[in-house]
């Protein structure tokens, strides 16, 4: 038995609550949910919200990330100057160095792409049809990483 008196009427609960501050209780949480669903989408599709649309230089954008290169596959024409656009928004942190880099050991070429930047690089391209590997060498494995590579497609 409990220490209460027995009455024979059910027993009222008393809230310790003011009134309205459920209400006030229900629009923090709200509110916080809110914010933190708003910094989850910034952050999960703040790369596409950071792509430009049109360059103002006349190159082709080249995406650099630790997912790899954007596009995979880089279009060139033989024996003509190739264009890129390059641009990263990865923060120096995940990088060796501060930088993404640009290598094809094959033709010769060392570019490097500071973080959270864009750069404009002209390449003279192989008068030799073919793909030719391009990879980056100081982010999530370098070279060793298939993620890290990209294909140079040179055409006529």
């Amino acid at each position: 038995m409990s220490g209460r008196p027995q009455t024979g009427q059910p027993q009222r609960r008393r809230s310790c609550q003011q009134p309205g501050s459920s209400l006030g209780r229900r629009a923090v949480a709200v509110a916080m949910a809110l914010g933190v669903l708003g910094i989850g989408i910034v952050l999960g599709f703040g790369d596409f919200l950071d792509r430009p649309t049109s360059s103002s230089s006349s190159g082709m954008p080249v995406r650099l990330s630790m997912a790899g290169f954007d596009p995979p596959v880089i279009p060139a024409r033989a024996g003509e100057l190739l264009t890129l656009e390059l641009w990263t928004t990865d923060a120096a942190a995940h990088l060796q160095g501060g930088v993404h880099t640009l290598i094809s050991d094959e033709l010769g070429f060392y570019e490097q792409l500071p973080a959270e930047s864009r750069r404009t690089v002209t390449l003279q391209m192989p008068s030799t049809v073919g793909d030719y590997d391009v990879y980056c060498d100081t982010c999530c494995g370098g070279k060793r990483s298939p993620t890290m590579h990209a294909i140079l497609r040179v055409e006529t």
